[in-house]
């Protein structure tokens, strides 16, 4: 059988970001291998990868993302909840990006953030790999998860945030709350899982991000979107939601983002990752 000897643009970029994550350039290469590249070809692109070395690449054959307008862009520049009223600041179509104001109150933030302290863990994130968390370099910050409905007050929220949606609290992982202190960050990366990471049985894909900010960061702690320059300063109560799935099960790669470095405070985020079916 033929080895394959050439990369897309498309696998060029998944291996730019899956190393930005901290999985070792020779573990992707044996990836790569297995799935019958040429192993010479595999281990010289990876090198060149690493050393930022100009790689020709074939021009991708993907069929490129069909946007759609998701329930929460139908909704007008005020989306009013049962116990709120939440303004819209800014909308972008390319990635369907919404900057939100007045999601959490005050006092909600600071509820949020006290019942989180004492259970924050070190950040992980899903091997392309294998499909274990661990936890890597290009992510540091603190972080811990809420179950569904935990109590009376986390489900407030999540009720809030399906009423936003129109995603039933069932499509929603367990809120979760992440802490980043001085030069803690999450580099560059999709919220989507791999094609071969996706678990039918428990909600499927990842189709949006609901990103709460949980209080003001002097300096630094933005959050980026690289390839449409966009750049969110955190601001306590307001929150950026992204869609990257649409109906016919693709995935939008304009959605990559990251979170600079926190030069001065620290940052706490509230996010709530929504998948296309029932998790439960």
């Amino acid at each position: 059988m033929t080895k394959i000897k050439q990369l897309s643009s498309e696998l060029r970029d998944w291996i730019i970001q899956t190393l930005k994550t901290g999985v070792s350039p020779v573990a992707i290469a044996d990836a790569l291998i297995k799935k019958g590249f040429d192993p010479r070809f595999a281990y010289e692109s990876l090198f060149k990868i690493v050393g930022n070395e100009q790689i020709k690449t074939t021009e991708s054959t993907e069929i490129p993302y069909e946007y759609e307008v998701p329930s929460i862009g139908q909704k007008g520049n005020m989306i009013t909840t049962a116990d709120r009223d939440i303004k819209v600041l800014s909308r972008i179509e390319k990635p369907f990006t919404l900057h939100l104001d007045n999601v959490l109150s005050i006092e909600e933030c600071d509820e949020l953030i006290s019942l989180a302290k004492e259970r924050l863990q070190p950040s992980r994130v899903v091997d392309p790999n294998t499909g274990a968390e661990k936890v890597v370099p290009g992510r540091t910050s603190k972080g811990m998860y809420f179950q569904i409905r935990e109590n009376e007050f986390i489900e407030k929220i999540e009720k809030r945030i399906e009423e936003m949606t129109n995603f039933p609290i069932e499509n929603g992982e367990g809120l979760q709350v992440l802490n980043y202190e001085i030069g803690e960050e999450y580099k560059p990366h999709f919220d989507f899982f791999p094609p071969n990471k996706i678990d039918r049985d428990k909600g499927g894909q990842r189709v949006a991000t609901l990103l709460i900010y949980l209080n003001d960061v002097p300096a630094g702690g933005e959050t980026v979107f690289q390839k449409i320059g966009l750049s969110v300063v955190p601001k306590k109560g307001s929150a950026v939601y992204f869609h990257y799935g649409n109906s016919i099960g693709q995935v939008d790669r304009l959605s990559v983002h990251s979170s600079i470095p926190v030069q001065e405070g620290e940052k706490w985020v509230a996010t709530k990752w929504i998948r296309e079916g029932n998790i439960y």
